[in-house]
């Protein structure tokens, strides 16, 4: 049986007490109903003022004065001593006034907590040692703390201490005279103390200790003022700065779970649950490399974080993105298959509401309806799928060719995955393409099966002739095309079903009464943004789908004999599209937009989507110079208006991959209006007029680059060794041991067939950022950006050149003399020293460090040279031979 040995059941729950605003604010809502007919009825025969004179008006607004009249002539009445009310009745009414006073204290400080209010980040204090020059300043940390807890999605922190608020609503109105004959002066300062001004505070104490590497060290505590929560924590780190990010993200761990953050992807579900800061401070690690196009370091973080949360769809799609754009689209695909069922319902009903067609209701379309949150938390995974599927000329011959992944095995796994999901598209094509002969089929879908599962299983390497690759290719990407329309329409019955459900109602409701209300901020869209809009899901299925339908039909009946039935494309036939055509299709496609309002139709994605549409038409064969010339105009043009209606992601973050790597856009990338936008849209210093690169050539430039600044920080790491005065022999061991290890991952990241292991490259960069930590940081080009600088000079080597140099350093880390062996021979050397218990010679050590200097050195001025110097490839060697032997 299963026995639980993890945490306890209590350590789910979230550590600091969750806000129950909206309970409090119905209680109050209600008690103000009951008080206001309470005042009704005291005021019944006695109202305020006559009423007589609105005869003129309305019924229903007299009927609303007589309320109001009576309402107020009741509260008379109870402040007055003579009104008619004894005692006992008054009494009763100031206790329910009370009452209903905490009721509202109680909900401003729930709601003040949720929001969040001001955080309180008070000056930590300092209880280490005297450490001389490494003595932390108070001052300055505490001002990085609040640094890295504004940058997150919190409220930012209040740069002064504020005093706590008042815990008990007897202290907050115990000083408060209610005198009814002061009521102007007494009200004011009632309502005042009604008002909250602190939901949270942090502090913290320095600490140190002797234990290495960890020294350094913080407690921080955070107290939540709703209901007297508070949560300790003790951080280590090896210094002040890794101390504070930590005592950061263990702070926003504590908040996020209770605040309305944690309303928000991706902690939704994490809501009164206790977060890790190991999973936030991995997810937000890889938002920033990922930023900066770290992409290897951010899969790495994203699979850290998929470890600490595996039933999160938005980790999954973000990893996705980080796998396409390192273009690993068998690794993407293999992410979004196997994460298409974390909606809470198996694998088998996915596939069978994916296949339910025409327009008869049943239980399963209504699956959403009974999970709303869950179909807006898939939303994003299942469009990503789609895309991945749909670009079906890359996914297929990664595919064919078993490229497109990190590991091995890969293909083979995710085989009975996409037969079990998308076998109905083979049922018309195993009667077309008899490619499973003499297999007796009982049924049309074993045949379907049979035939899907030997066209992924084809290899490459099992017939030499390109009319055979291309054959087979052909039935790759049909199959891939049409699982992709399949799932294009899916979705657009399912975001059709949800609008007319209202799933999307309540959000429109709050922002609409956001735009109206003036206490809220500013306003700059009607509606929230949804991430895949309505537009965009129309332009998709009736013209994006089945035109890479049409084109995949198309070269799957060029490869085949003559006389096969053709595969029937749909509505769009790929040798007759028209600019003409697609242009009124795509606009009857953005007016079919029901329960949408006009300004919505204008959303960035759905202009992007209808460009992309024109820039895939440039490929038919029957596209002429006229022709082609009037579709990039036309798709420059969209892309023109999908700038300026953009909400600020497009233009930003996703500039890589209009310009350089989106599938779609490859034949309009190398048209002179294309160009031209790019340098309006996204101006720079140089206009480059060479074409994109494929994916394999910015791998390889990302290798030589990585190389070359791996190459400086270890010349500086060595150059910094060989001036220390005393080394110890543990130390010193230590250190040749990453050296070894850097080394033979150098190895790995220059042969041509690691290409797409990015785990080599991510271990290369961690062996060199914990092997030179205070060098790395002083060298801000390490490591280096998969996308290539724009402003980097002319004279780089070309793709050839770099596939040949990195073959010949391949070639040189394999000779007997090689850096990994000489640091092997060392290591062993000094371990049978240590044993020995015989000391190390400095003089030895910086002869030791001086050599590797002159390596490191000499391969970076090999890898830097510029193609009128000579080649630096034997120096390099010869400066391995000098590394001293022990």
């Amino acid at each position: 049986m299963f026995n639980r040995r993890g945490a306890s059941e209590h350590g789910l729950t979230s550590s600091l007490p969750a806000p129950r605003r909206v309970a409090w604010w119905v209680w109050s809502g209600l008690g103000s109903v009951a008080l206001i007919g309470l005042l009704m009825w005291a005021g019944d025969s006695h109202p305020a003022w006559d009423t007589s004179a609105w005869d003129w008006a309305w019924g229903w607004v007299q009927g609303l004065a007589d309320l109001v009249a009576q309402a107020f002539g009741g509260l008379g009445r109870v402040f007055d001593q003579s009104g008619g009310l004894s005692l006992a009745q008054r009494l009763g009414f100031f206790a329910y006034v009370l009452l209903l006073l905490y009721f509202f204290w109680r909900a401003t400080r729930a709601w003040l907590a949720y929001k969040p209010g001001p955080v309180d980040v008070q000056q930590l204090t300092d209880s280490t040692p005297i450490l001389g020059k490494n003595s932390p300043s108070v001052e300055d940390l505490t001002a990085e703390l609040r640094r890295q807890l504004s940058e997150s999605s919190m409220y930012a922190p209040t740069t002064l201490p504020a005093e706590a608020p008042t815990t008990s609503f007897l202290e907050l109105l115990g000083d408060i005279e209610i005198d009814p004959k002061k009521l102007g002066v007494v009200l004011p300062r009632l309502l005042s103390r009604l008002r909250p001004t602190l939901a949270y505070r942090v502090g913290g104490v320095l600490r140190f200790r002797d234990e290495e590497p960890d020294q350094c060290g913080l407690t921080v505590t955070v107290m939540a003022f709703v209901f007297g929560g508070s949560r300790a924590m003790t951080v280590w780190g090896k210094d002040w700065d890794e101390v504070i990010h930590k005592a950061a993200c263990c702070v926003i761990s504590s908040l996020l779970p209770v605040t309305r953050a944690g309303r928000q992807p991706p902690w939704r579900q994490w809501w009164g649950r206790e977060l890790e800061p190991e999973l936030y401070e991995a997810y937000q690690k890889a938002n920033e490399l990922g930023r900066a196009g770290h992409y290897h370091e951010a899969a790495a973080r994203y699979y850290e974080a998929i470890r600490l949360d595996p039933a999160n769809p938005y980790l999954r799609t973000e990893l996705a993105e980080i796998q396409e754009k390192m273009g690993l689209h068998i690794d993407a695909l293999d992410t979004c298959q196997r994460a298409l069922a974390l909606d809470g319902q198996a694998a088998h009903r996915y596939n069978k509401r994916l296949w339910r067609i025409g327009r008869k209701l049943h239980w399963c379309r209504m699956r959403y309806f009974r999970h709303p949150r869950r179909y807006r938390d898939m939303l994003g995974l299942r469009y990503r799928n789609t895309i991945i599927l749909g670009i079906s000329e890359m996914t297929a011959e990664q595919w064919y060719e078993r490229r497109g992944t990190n590991s091995q095995g890969t293909h083979e796994k995710l085989i009975p995955v996409l037969v079990d999901r998308y076998w109905p598209v083979a049922v018309d094509l195993a009667d077309i393409d008899p490619l499973v002969k003499n297999q007796a089929c009982f049924d049309e879908e074993e045949k379907a099966r049979n035939w899907l599962e030997a066209v992924l299983k084809l290899p490459s390497e099992s017939e030499g002739c390109d009319a055979a690759r291309e054959k087979n290719l052909s039935r790759i990407r049909l199959a891939f095309q049409k699982a992709a329309t399949r799932e294009t329409n899916r979705l657009v019955a399912d975001d059709l079903w949800a609008r007319l459900a209202g799933l999307y109602a309540p959000g429109r409701v709050l922002s609409w009464i956001r735009l109206f209300w003036p206490f809220s901020l500013f306003q700059s869209a009607r509606g929230p943004l949804q991430p895949v809009t309505r537009g965009a899901f129309q332009v998709s299925r009736r013209i994006w789908a089945p035109l890479r339908l049409a084109w995949a039909s198309e070269y799957f009946d060029n490869n085949h004999s003559p006389g096969s039935p053709p595969v029937r494309a749909g509505p769009l036939v790929w040798d007759r599209i028209q600019p003409k055509e697609l242009r009124k299709q795509i606009h009857k496609a953005r007016r079919r937009l029901p329960f949408c309002p006009f300004w919505r139709r204008r959303d960035w994605l759905t202009l992007y989507n209808s460009a992309c549409v024109y820039a895939l038409a440039m490929k038919t064969e029957a596209a002429n110079d006229h022709l082609r010339e009037e579709l990039a105009w036309r798709a420059v043009k969209t892309l023109e208006k999908a700038v300026l209606v953009s909400k600020g992601k497009f233009a930003s973050v996703e500039q890589a991959w209009l310009v350089n790597e989106d599938p779609d856009l490859k034949s309009l990338q190398a048209d002179k209006l294309f160009q031209g936008f790019v340098q309006t849209a996204y101006p720079s210093l140089e206009v480059s007029e060479k074409s994109a690169p494929s994916i394999t050539e910015q791998m390889r430039d990302y290798d030589y680059r990585l190389l070359e600044e791996t190459a400086k920080v270890m010349q500086d790491v060595w150059l910094r060794r060989s001036k220390e005065a005393g080394v110890d022999i543990h130390e010193a061991t230590e250190w040749l041991r990453v050296e070894r290890g850097i080394w033979e991952r150098i190895h790995e990241v220059a042969a041509a067939g690691h290409i797409f292991s990015w785990r080599d490259r991510v271990e290369l960069i961690r062996s060199v950022q914990v092997n030179s930590n205070p060098t790395v940081r002083a060298t801000a080009g390490f490591p280096p950006s998969v996308l290539a600088d724009e402003d980097a000079p002319d004279g780089r080597p070309s793709s050839e050149e770099i596939d040949k140099l990195l073959e010949r350093l391949k070639r040189g880390t394999e000779l007997d003399w090689a850096p990994d062996s000489r640091s092997l021979l060392w290591q062993q050397a000094l371990s049978q020293a240590s044993a020995d218990r015989e000391a190390f010679d400095a003089a030895t050590f910086r002869e030791l460090s001086f050599g590797y200097v002159a390596a490191w050195q000499r391969l970076h001025d090999w890898l830097a040279r510029e193609p009128k110097d000579q080649d630096g490839e034997q120096p390099f060697l010869k400066a391995l031979r000098n590394i001293p032997e022990p």
